[in-house]
């Protein structure tokens, strides 16, 4: 079983070079903020929707671990729930086979 790191915080990503300040890299600046907006947003979504499924498969967990439980009381009690199977019979006891051979 894997083990969760923490993550630390997400920080923002930094241009090497600075850019003078114009209109025309203000509004570089907004598109950028803009699609790291977009991006966090879809990763929530992401995140909400794999939350979902795990509770999901919690939940059917859950109910199985409980169905097992109920299992195991009633072995321990002596009720049966399944029926033991025949026990087969060996080949050598069985008079219906037919034998042939194939070449090849």
């Amino acid at each position: 079983m894997s083990f969760l790191r923490a993550r630390g915080n997400i920080r923002p990503k930094v241009s090497t070079m600075p850019r003078p300040k114009t209109e025309a890299s203000m509004q570089l600046e907004l598109y950028k903020l803009a699609i790291e907006k977009q991006r966090i947003q879809q990763e929530l979504r992401v995140l909400e929707q794999r939350k979902q499924q795990l509770q999901e498969r919690l939940i059917i967990v859950n109910n199985e671990v409980v169905e097992v439980e109920k299992k195991t009381i009633e072995l321990r009690r002596g009720i049966p729930d399944v029926p033991q199977p025949a026990t087969p019979k060996s080949i050598a006891e069985s008079k219906d086979l037919d034998t042939f051979y194939l070449e090849y």
